[in-house]
């Protein structure tokens, strides 16, 4: 009868063990394993599966760990070659207007068409990178917005020249500074002109203010010809493109990416439709 009684008390926390593992592999639970048991073979058992279990756990942990960190350096080192690939563009684009020699001229297109599709790389490096991390730390400073503004803006003549594009830009008498994270700023002013650049029909209209309270108020307008193709409470989607053709070569991350660091920095960002043109809407 002792014995008996013994087989079904063994048999009973066998069963609990085997639940309780069951809850730790579905994740319905973080708590260890029970290990005030009647038999001592259970309790050493009970006490390995713990151990297993934690270093499982620091294992898990220290991966998640490695693959934030690998995802933050790529979306640091994608930013930091974009700069000087920048350059590199802009001054190719001078040189294609000089007067050369017909195998020079060939030599500089296609060094010109490799670097642009560098650019396009680094760019779904970054944007990828961006949206896959969630621990993007903010590094906060005092800096001059419009100028960072107007650098950007003369960094991307290249491109506006290659469209004709003459932007209207409407910016105050004085200098506005924000208190933000400089590089997620940039970032997110890049993607907002690269937009407006790609896919505009025309026209571009820049406008920057500053609002009461210390609030920065920045929207940008292009002018679009497939009006009735754009959900504008999709834009910020990933991989979402009203050009279904993809004909401006864009990946849909673009505008996803403005919203993620926007709303890191405690932003506001949206998007309407006026007439047959787009205007994008930043409040920091």
């Amino acid at each position: 009868m002792i014995l008996l009684l013994k087989y079904i008390q063994v048999k009973g926390q066998i069963h609990n063990l085997s639940k309780q593992m069951e809850e730790l592999i579905c994740k319905d639970t973080e708590k260890m394993l029970d290990i005030s048991l009647i038999d001592n073979d259970l309790e050493r058992l009970a006490g390995t599966l713990n151990r297993y279990n934690s270093q499982q756990r620091q294992t898990v942990a220290s991966a998640l760990r490695h693959e934030e960190y690998l995802k933050e350096s790529v979306a640091n080192i994608s930013h930091d070659l974009r700069t000087p690939l920048t350059v590199i563009l802009g001054h190719l684009q001078l040189l294609k207007k000089e007067d050369l020699p017909k195998e020079q001229e060939n030599r500089v297109e296609t060094i010109l068409n490799k670097a642009e599709r560098m650019k396009e790389l680094i760019e779904i490096f970054y944007n990828l990178a961006v949206l896959d991390t969630e621990c993007t730390s903010t590094q906060r400073e005092k800096f001059n917005f419009t100028n960072l503004l107007i650098n950007l803006i003369t960094e991307n003549s290249p491109a506006l020249e290659q469209k004709n594009i003459c932007p209207e830009i409407n910016l105050p008498e004085f200098s506005v500074f924000a208190f933000s994270d400089r590089n997620m700023v940039e970032r997110i002013l890049q993607n907002l002109l690269t937009n407006a650049i790609r896919y505009t029909n025309g026209n571009i209209k820049i406008n920057l203010e500053q609002q009461a309270r210390n609030k920065i108020c920045f929207s940008i307008e292009n002018s679009v010809s497939n009006v009735s193709e754009i959900d504008v409470s999709r834009l910020f989607e990933r991989f979402y493109m009203a050009d279904k053709s993809r004909r401006g070569g864009g990946t849909g991350l673009g505008l996803a990416v403005v919203k993620a660091l926007v709303e890191k920095l405690g932003g506001s960002v949206k998007a309407n439709l006026q007439s047959d043109t787009l205007v994008i809407i930043l409040e920091l």
